[in-house]
């Protein structure tokens, strides 16, 4: 069992990382399976970028009322001198596990580092402990320390080559976490600054915008969002998504936002036909086969104080019309095909609403709707209900509550762009 032990704390910890759990949770599924195989108590120290340590992960059996509890905030821990007999600086500097087959009292420490580690492992009830750094190519970034108490058997030579074969692993796939999620990161951001921060707005209608990155993966998607206020006046919006789930998807979405907003604005026109324009631009670009849905449309205001929408749809999921009072309903018009995909075929004829006050008029991105084996119906009608039961919410809340309650947890990244209707206000009149 024990020689086997290795391969499967490398195959449980990257399932974890499957989930989107990361590095931290890493750590500590490290400890627990120690834990639950070889040690009653197992400790993490990681080394920050000055070589400080931090104890990051207690896990194990507390008993006493001194014992150290599961989630234990990280300590930072004293410095050491090279010559340290703390048993941290020990496995750095032999690049090996340790074995302290009898752990000494705290008052025979010799640096602070060590009486640190030794109260510690006084206060774990160590009658044994192993120590075996975690590095990947000679690049040491932490200790872990396995603990066993007297009421167990003591630790020997036979279990320190398992435990250092285990640390070894171990750090592998942390590693791998700890760029996973720097990676994950820093798409996000990407993400995020391609995306527009302040929404104009065309009273009565109010605008309100979210992205959520999916969970289950570093990268980010196309997902986006976009309003801008035209020359003639009209405010046009825009919701979409590039295929892809990386970072070269993200670039790709930014390419077809930007042109939009540069057709939208050098020549209003129908929405359909800047669909049209912003197709056959796509077409000629040198990077071959962007293929993405969208709904781009525009809003004027009207004297009886509702708004008028007309909008072009390329293969999106409808948009839901969601009345003050009665059925909320998704508008089927103006349907075509997804952009990249035939340039052609003609566009349909845009399709229309009028949104009264207190109306939401709500686009979104399929990773609020999509769920793995369901059928999109389903998804559909799980939005139009709750959209129902939250449309008397302020925009804010309402956009906030719809994806808590709808978005599935991981999957896919989800974008959602409200327009609403406002109660006109005293001072109007």
């Amino acid at each position: 069992m024990d020689g086997a032990l290795p391969i499967r704390l490398l195959a449980d910890v990257t399932d974890a990382l499957k989930t989107g759990r990361g590095w931290e949770a890493s750590l500590r599924r490290l400890a627990e399976l120690l834990v639950e195989q070889l040690a009653d108590w197992c400790v993490i120290d990681l080394l920050d970028e000055r070589g400080r340590a931090r104890r990051v992960v207690v896990v194990g059996h507390g008993e006493g009322p001194d014992s150290p509890r599961a989630g234990e905030p990280s300590q930072l821990l004293p410095a050491w001198a090279e010559a340290s007999t703390a048993p941290l600086a020990e496995a750095l500097r032999r690049r090996t596990a340790v074995l302290i087959s009898e752990v000494p009292p705290p008052e025979q420490a010799t640096d602070s580092l060590e009486r640190a580690q030794l109260q510690l492992l006084t206060r774990l009830g160590a009658a044994s402990a192993i120590a075996a750094p975690l590095h990947v190519d000679g690049r040491p970034f932490g200790v872990i320390i396995v603990v066993r108490t007297a009421a167990s058997w003591p630790f020997t030579e036979a279990q320190v080559t398992l435990i250092e074969n285990f640390a070894r692993q171990g750090a592998l796939v942390v590693d791998n976490a700890r760029l996973y999620d720097q990676h994950r990161e820093i798409a996000t951001y990407l993400q995020h600054s391609l995306l527009p921060e302040t929404l104009p707005a065309l009273p009565p209608l109010h605008l309100v915008a979210r992205y959520k990155p999916a969970r289950t993966h570093a990268e980010v998607g196309g997902d986006w969002y976009d309003a801008i206020m035209l020359p003639d006046g009209t405010l046009a919006f825009t919701i979409g998504d590039v295929v892809g789930h990386d970072v070269p998807a993200t670039v790709r979405m930014s390419q077809v936002r930007h042109t939009l907003r540069t057709l939208a604005i050098d020549r209003p026109g129908p929405p359909d036909d800047v669909m049209r324009r912003l197709d056959q631009v796509l077409e000629k670009l040198p990077e071959p086969n962007i293929t993405a849905t969208l709904i781009f449309g525009v809003a004027r205001s009207l004297e009886t104080g509702s708004s008028s929408l007309t909008w072009s749809n390329a293969g999106h999921p409808p948009p839901l019309l969601i009345p003050a009072d009665g059925q909320a309903r998704f508008a089927m018009g103006g349907h075509g095909l997804p952009l990249g995909v035939d340039t052609g075929v003609p566009r349909e004829t845009p399709a229309s609403a009028s949104l009264a006050a207190g109306g939401i008029f709500l686009l979104y991105t399929d990773g609020l709707i999509e769920r793995p084996g369901e059928d999109m119906s389903a998804g559909l009608e799980r939005l139009r209900r709750e959209a129902m039961k939250l449309r008397q919410l302020s925009p804010d809340h309402f956009v906030d509550e719809l994806v808590e309650r709808v978005a599935p947890t991981g999957g896919d990244d989800v974008a959602l762009l409200a327009l609403r209707s406002s109660e006109p206000s005293p001072e109007a009149y």
